[in-house]
């Protein structure tokens, strides 16, 4: 209890910490703002009037904040490609470039609390460990060389947008470097900064990183988890190695293994043993092993008062936030027929997982959350066809005992 209470505590104080140094951050852009359009490109000198200017400014900020996270992705690359890793995807916001049967396509994936990522295939394991500092810190050093370069001609322009653009940029580029240089999680999501500190914790917390990598590599290769090497998803060898936040992603990972092997059964017990146990496990994990478990407990002909309980308000808030990612469209499916009887609903469902599917950037992943859509939807008509042959069996008993009744003895 005193460790669940520790960690509320923690995550009050890191979005107290965060939204402060937005609330700077925020007050300095409008100052800025206002500062440096103050003059000969001022309102007043503009035919379009004050509100043309706003707009601009907003614009500017909007771009700024968008290429600062470009920035921070290609730090993550080149520093990742000076250290022996090989480029296998790229993405900000929704809009993801992967390498994939040796071309670049386009595809669209998003995952709430993060602007984007770069994921790069990483070199072998080299007497236990890899270089990894580099890596994870590639995307703030960016951020800082980027923001101080741009500081220099905010401060040697003359007043007006072209000056006030570099600023964004520069503000941006500090923001971005504490958010994400600092060990925190926001959004659910662990920043660089801590996993840096999470992969430093030892031997088995450095091989889970790069365990991670490796899993996101064969993601891109067409591989399903069930078919990946069963060595990576091994327990680790003390529970307490699971407090480490990417020690406990891997077993996260292995949950869902256990659901592409179709082994039900078997992953509600593991993702009950970890929702339940002392773990570092991720608060976005947490509601996606929620929603997975709600799927279990489905199948396994619980109704719907069970899976209210499972899918808490963290749990059915990200299925909003995320409601095209592929299990969250499988676990709603799954409802639609196992809890509601909806079958139109389900046939809804079904149509958004097929158009979310053609620009999905995983095939591998696609294929088996069919199956297990399939699967919802052969136990909907076992239990139909139970339920008519019961009516019928009942209907059967009452005629015949009727006629029985009727004849003379």
């Amino acid at each position: 209890m005193s460790d669940k209470k520790s960690a509320q505590k923690r995550g009050l104080a890191t979005k107290a910490l965060v939204v402060a140094l937005f609330m700077v951050l925020g007050a300095a852009v409008g100052y800025l703002a206002g500062h440096l359009t103050r003059g000969a490109e001022g309102p007043d000198a503009d035919p379009l009037g004050t509100a043309a200017w706003i707009v601009a400014l907003v614009v500017l900020l909007v771009a700024a904040y968008f290429l600062q996270i470009i920035v921070h992705e290609a730090g993550h690359l080149v520093f990742g490609l000076a250290t022996g890793y090989r480029f296998r995807s790229f993405r900000v916001g929704s809009l993801m470039l992967i390498q994939q049967d040796g071309r670049l396509r386009f595809r669209r994936f998003s995952v709430q609390g993060t602007g984007g990522q770069c994921l790069m295939a990483p070199p072998d394991l080299v007497n236990g460990g890899i270089p990894y500092r580099l890596y994870n810190l590639g995307g703030t050093l960016a951020n800082v060389l980027v923001g101080l370069a741009a500081a220099v001609p905010a401060f040697l322009l003359p007043k007006g947008l072209g000056t006030a653009f570099f600023a964004f940029v520069a503000i941006i580029g500090l923001a971005f470097a504490l958010t994400n240089g600092l060990p925190l999680t926001v959004g659910g999501v662990n920043n660089d900064g801590k996993n840096l500190r999470a992969a430093g914790e030892g031997p088995e917390a450095l091989r889970a990183f790069w365990i991670i990598l490796k899993i996101s590599e064969a993601q891109a290769d067409d591989v399903r988890t069930k078919d990946m090497p069963a060595a990576w998803f091994a327990a680790p060898a003390e529970p307490e190695q699971l407090r480490n936040p990417l020690v406990a992603s891997v077993a996260v990972v292995a949950c869902s293994r256990f659901l592409d092997e179709g082994r039900i059964t078997e992953a509600a017990e593991a993702i009950c043993d970890l929702l339940e146990g002392e773990t570092g496990m991720l608060g976005l994990h947490r509601s996606l092993l929620k929603i997975d478990l709600a799927y279990c407990e489905l199948m396994a002909g619980k109704g719907m008062q069970e899976t209210e309980r499972i899918l808490d308000a963290d749990a059915c808030k990200l299925m909003k936030a995320m409601k095209n990612y592929p299990s969250v469209l499988r676990t709603r499916h799954a409802l639609a027929l196992l809890a509601e009887g909806d079958e139109e609903e389900a046939r809804r469902v079904r149509e958004e997982f097929d158009r979310m599917a053609t620009r999905h950037p995983y095939p591998s992943e696609i294929e088996g959350e069919r199956e297990l859509m399939d699967a919802a939807a052969a136990r909907f008509s076992e239990r139909a066809e139970c339920e008519t042959a019961a009516r019928m069996a009942k209907a059967q008993g009452i005629g015949t005992h009727a006629t029985e009744e009727g004849t003379p003895t």
